[in-house]
């Protein structure tokens, strides 16, 4: 590239990941967010890695994309130029990181032979930022300089990558085609009940796309593959389609029962690019020609559209943040939620500088339905505390009353147990963690688990399969006593919890008792635990 070129794209690109980067910093400033980690002794905070992480995904397209058009002196250069690039970049990127993985393999076992000597200055060292982020970035660099030289290793290294992963399409259109067609037998509902049905389906999307760029290599011009993967591939171009309309169709579902979150926005980004791929993949195959050569044009074209959605994900034109705060408020003001059940911990701690605008607004709120209720919770919920466990804002007795949702009627949960301060308990990591952080909640089942006519807390977090069993001692204090597993969406077991319509039965294996002490047997779950509906 010539050298004006080059530092004109090279300003660009360092321009583009500089305005992520300070967005990423002003949105941060003065919210306590989950996850955010403290910079070595002083109180900068660290990227997000969602940033740190898809710079590195847009300066990657772009950097192929620009050196392609380079190459040919055009916008739009032939499509084996795309292929060359990226594929090659892609296993240099991919050997660089393997470089400096062994090269501080090597580093911390060298530390681990001076320590024997009772010589530590290495293992210091290592521990150290200012060493560890320029030997890092000159390991790669020096590995990707190598691999630069040597186009003989990484074209060798292509054609075997491209070979395995050609065949492993084969494997993939029979298991995606085994389950459309047992989608009409078992319906769409066990499919929705997961809460991950749209990730699913979009990860085996992208790895469909990935399988056929596998088999189409660098177009019609490069080897001609077998028929049976000239067959799968035109098979996987016409099921793509139907794997991104359900999880459209899956992720609606979840936007109109409970709105938009950051991770239903950036659902919607990833599926607003697959449907490029989708159409363009359903065209291509839909036409005449043996080698899909239509495929072509759209791999660039999605690459740009990609990088468009990626850098308006992460700067104020979509982000998730704002967009989800945005939508949350609206359904509260709107009485589409009860001020009562709303997240407002979502806007303290999990949406950034705008959940903290959302909050204050809140505070002055008079039109809503129920409007003083919501000033009372919203302020209640500005003026909690910071961080806790693993970043974490802890619940204190207020919170806990509104994240723990008694299950058994005309039951509440005791307000001994919701006042028990919790992160002094022993071992507290055990917990559910509706009881270590403030964005949990949990149900609440009161129950005689025990025989001796006094009530147990079972609490079940985010409404899942695991029990934890509670138990009141003598002196009044609250201790976990236990937990167990019922079948995931169960709604007859949860019911007879809440009824109290159970009996207790004798465990399977009695426990030992060995010089007075006493050794509980604890029995394995079944792996089919069965729901009797």
């Amino acid at each position: 590239m010539r050298g004006a070129r080059l530092a004109m794209w090279a300003t660009v690109l360092a321009a583009v990941v500089a305005v992520l980067g300070c967005h990423d910093a002003w949105r941060s400033a003065g919210a306590d967010i989950v996850g955010m980690q403290s910079f070595g002794r002083v109180g900068v905070s660290l990227p997000s890695m969602a940033v740190t992480f898809y710079s590195g995904v847009i300066v990657f397209i772009a950097y192929c994309l620009v050196l392609s058009g380079e190459a040919a002196r055009s916008w739009f250069a032939p499509y084996e130029s795309y292929f060359e690039f990226s594929w090659k970049l892609g296993l240099q990127v991919w050997l660089s990181g393997l470089f400096v993985c062994a090269l501080f393999l090597v580093l911390w076992l060298g530390a681990a032979l001076f320590a024997l000597l009772k010589l530590t200055f290495l293992q210091q060292l290592l521990r150290e930022s200012w060493f560890n982020i320029p030997v890092s970035a000159m390991a790669f660099a020096s590995a990707l300089h190598i691999t630069d030289v040597r186009p003989d290793i990484i074209r060798g290294s292509r054609t075997l990558v491209l070979s395995l992963l050609s065949w492993l399409l084969l494997v993939l259109v029979v298991i995606v085609g085994g389950f459309l067609a047992s989608l009409p037998l078992t319906g769409l509902g066990l499919l929705w009940a997961t809460r991950s049905a749209t990730w699913i389906l979009l990860g085996v999307a992208a790895l469909k796309i990935v399988f056929v760029n596998a088999v189409f290599k660098g177009g019609p011009g490069s080897d001609l593959p077998p028929r049976v993967l000239r067959l799968c591939m035109r098979i996987s171009c016409l099921m793509l389609p139907v794997l991104v309309i359900l999880a459209t169709y899956a992720l609606a579902l979840r936007i109109k029962q409970y709105g938009l979150t950051p991770h239903r926005i950036l659902a919607c980004a990833g599926t607003f690019v697959a449907y490029f791929y989708a159409i363009g993949y359903a065209w291509a195959a839909l036409a005449r020609t043996d080698t899909l050569a239509k495929i072509a044009p759209v791999n660039v074209i999605a690459a740009w559209v990609s990088v468009a959605v990626l850098v308006a994900v992460f700067t104020p034109l979509a982000d998730p943040a704002r967009l989800s705060v945005d939508n949350q408020v609206d359904r509260l003001l709107a009485g589409k939620v009860e001020p009562a059940k709303f997240d407002y911990n979502f806007l303290r701690y999990r949406s950034a500088r705008y959940g903290l605008q959302a909050l204050a607004r809140l505070q002055g709120e008079t039109k809503a339905p129920n409007a003083a209720t919501v000033r009372e919770l919203s302020a209640q919920a500005a003026r909690q505390p910071g961080q806790g466990l693993f970043g974490a804002a802890r619940p204190d007795a207020g919170m806990l009353a509104l994240n723990i949702m008694s299950r058994t009627p005309g039951q509440p949960v005791p307000a001994s147990f919701l006042s028990t301060d919790w992160k002094r308990v022993t071992q507290n990591w055990m917990l559910p963690a509706c009881l270590n952080v403030a964005s949990v909640k949990c149900d609440a089942y009161l129950v005689d688990l025990t025989g001796d006519h006094k009530s147990n807390v079972v609490l079940f977090p985010n409404s899942g399969s695991i029990g934890f069993v509670f138990d009141q001692a003598s002196d009044g204090a609250w201790q976990l006593v236990g937990k167990f597993s019922i079948a995931p969406n169960c709604a007859a077991l949860r019911d007879a919890l809440a009824k109290g319509t159970f009996q207790l039965v004798e465990p399977r294996l009695r426990d030992i008792q060995v010089n007075g002490e006493r050794i509980e047997v604890e029995t394995t779950p079944a792996p089919d635990a069965a729901c009797s509906r």
